[in-house]
């Protein structure tokens, strides 16, 4: 279960080619849950439904708040043997991570992380890994910004740390998305983390797929407001 832990720790999401953001203090409380999401997915391992992975944006003036939740639960019979929860809150700014606060439990292991942008940089500092400077621009593996495919670094929301990653187009497909067929680009990510990832032609996340413990794990949108986010994308 730990790769599947590991990967669905760095799952907090890609959607539409969103760049300005947020400006939710680094310092503020991190809500329980979100309200109805802009984006929904359920999340499935070994073709068996595990949990929900959702988020919402939020503008306000030239920024943009990002709200993520992941719940999963793997049961054997009536008992539940493996619980991921993780809450992340983004703040963008210019096309930049300004601000970042997560909290995970994974599985009974705790983690924070929170990051403030500075003159120098990114500051990050977590529970796993203490404080360091990140570059200015980096992208946070929650993927919901499709500029995650032009990284070969990123910054793991769960444990606070920068990861080297390789990222290549390998081909079309189709998908099942907001009640109808659309083709999808498929990308593979290597290096310290291994999955696919689909996104529409409009950029829009619309699955990852990664291999745990012998069973393929995932996701399939659940819910898409368009209007939403096509508002989140004005400038």
């Amino acid at each position: 279960m730990n790769s599947l832990l590991k990967t669905v720790a760095a799952l907090t999401l890609v959607v539409l080619g969103l760049v300005p953001a947020s400006s939710l203090g680094a310092e503020a409380a991190l809500p329980e849950t979100s309200p109805a999401p802009d984006l929904s997915f359920r999340v499935e391992r070994g073709g068996d439904p595990i949990g929900t992975h959702r988020i919402n944006f939020t503008r306000e003036g030239d920024a943009l708040h990002v709200a993520i939740d992941i719940e999963l639960a793997v049961s054997f019979g009536p008992l539940t043997v493996f619980r991921y929860e993780h809450r992340n809150r983004e703040t963008w700014r210019d096309g930049r991570l300004v601000a970042l606060e997560t909290e995970t439990n994974d599985d009974g292991k705790r983690y924070k992380v929170s990051a403030t942008a500075t003159d120098k940089g990114l500051e990050v500092t977590s529970s796993a890994n203490g404080t360091f400077m990140a570059p200015a621009d980096i992208i946070p593996t929650s993927y919901w910004n499709p500029a995650t495919l032009t990284q070969t670094q990123l910054l793991d929301t769960q444990k606070g740390r920068l990861i080297d990653v390789d990222i290549e187009e390998t081909g079309t497909r189709e998908a099942r998305a907001d009640g109808r067929t659309i083709p999808v680009r498929e990308y593979r990510m290597t290096g310290d983390l291994k999955l696919k990832l689909w996104y529409s032609p409009d950029m829009e996340w619309l699955n990852v797929i990664f291999t745990a413990r012998g069973e393929e794990v995932d996701y399939h949108v659940e819910r898409i407001d368009r209007k939403s986010l096509q508002r989140v994308a004005q400038q």
